[in-house]
């Protein structure tokens, strides 16, 4: 269950911020922004690379929290 918790969080943060750095970077660099194009990129193409390098990270982490929890 812990390595499951540590997936979904792991999606929904590596997936937030991903596309808000990305976001953050097309602002930096005066990207623009007529109708979204940028946007919609950073949250529907950038964003899930991220969502899938957080999911890696937060089941290693959750395994790592339930190995830890049975040691008790």
């Amino acid at each position: 269950m812990r390595i499951l918790l540590g997936i979904v969080l792991g999606v929904v943060i590596g997936w937030v911020a991903t596309a808000a750095a990305v976001l953050a970077y097309g602002e930096m660099a005066r990207v623009s922004q007529a109708e979204g194009a940028f946007a919609m990129g950073a949250i529907f193409l950038v964003g899930p690379m991220g969502g899938v390098v957080g999911a890696v990270v937060g089941g290693v982490l959750g395994a790592r929290w339930a190995r830890r929890a049975r040691a008790r």
